[in-house]
């Protein structure tokens, strides 16, 4: 299978299918051009060299660890024009697309939806058509000024529009990293059903975690989140805050 899929004016990169070396210079470019830019927070910012471990592991390595794919748009001159992560948390059997960014001079292309479905299309190559495919956004209430929380407003938009709605519980990401806390977020899934097993959610919380090299008890509000979680059977799914009637 080629590494390259193509339509309108760009193709979609599978980093996975590259060399080494290309690779590594298609996502530092990503990571540096669009990547970084439209995640400045690095609290919530995954270290682009753990994609990269992973894509180049031979042997790949066992769960917790995920399967991964990073794909890359890029336009006929060679400008990148966006980026998805894609992880498979193979013993939850639940997807999380992690990151999504589009280039700001190319927004309201459709680039995002392509980028939804390319990551879609990526989770189906690593496992079965009906495994959920969960993500995350920034909260409303945690904005900090006008301007950053109109931004989430306009985030919650267009990922509304591209078939997200929220899986409606308080949910608290893991610490990306040592140095770093635990980060309230809203979970998000892309065209699931009207409610999910609690059960999902926390083995993937739960291999998350081990993955990052850190655990839900190490931490009071992730602790609290995985115990109610324990004590549920199944969540709602509803849309978003922003467009909830």
């Amino acid at each position: 299978m080629s590494a390259v899929a193509c339509s309108m004016d760009v193709r979609a990169v599978r980093l996975s299918a590259l060399d080494t070396a290309d690779r590594a210079d298609l996502l530092a470019r990503y990571a540096n051009e669009v990547y970084a830019p439209a995640f400045p927070d690095a609290e919530i910012r995954e270290d682009p060299d753990y994609w990269r471990g992973l894509l180049d592991a031979d042997p790949y390595p066992p769960p917790p660890q995920p399967r991964i794919e990073v794909l890359v748009l890029v336009d006929g001159d060679g400008r990148i024009a966006g980026g998805v992560t894609i992880e498979l948390y193979r013993r939850a059997n639940a997807g999380l697309l992690t990151y999504i960014s589009v280039a700001p001079d190319r927004r309201g292309r459709g680039l995002g939806k392509r980028l939804i479905a390319e990551a879609r299309a990526a989770l189906d190559r690593f496992a079965a058509p009906d495994t959920p495919m969960f993500a995350e956004t920034e909260r409303m209430e945690d904005a900090h000024d006008d301007d950053e929380r109109a931004a989430t407003v306009l985030r919650q938009r267009r990922l509304a529009g591209m078939g997200a709605r929220w899986v409606e519980f308080d949910y608290v990401m893991p610490p990306l990293r040592p140095d770093t806390s635990p980060h309230r977020l809203h979970l998000m899934i892309f065209d699931g059903p009207d409610a999910v097993p609690a059960a999902t959610v926390l083995a993937l919380l739960n291999e998350l975690a081990h993955a990052l090299d850190t655990d839900l008890d190490r931490s009071g509000d992730t602790r609290a989140m995985a115990g109610w979680l324990a004590a549920q059977d199944m969540l709602p799914v509803v849309p978003l805050p922003v467009v909830a009637p």
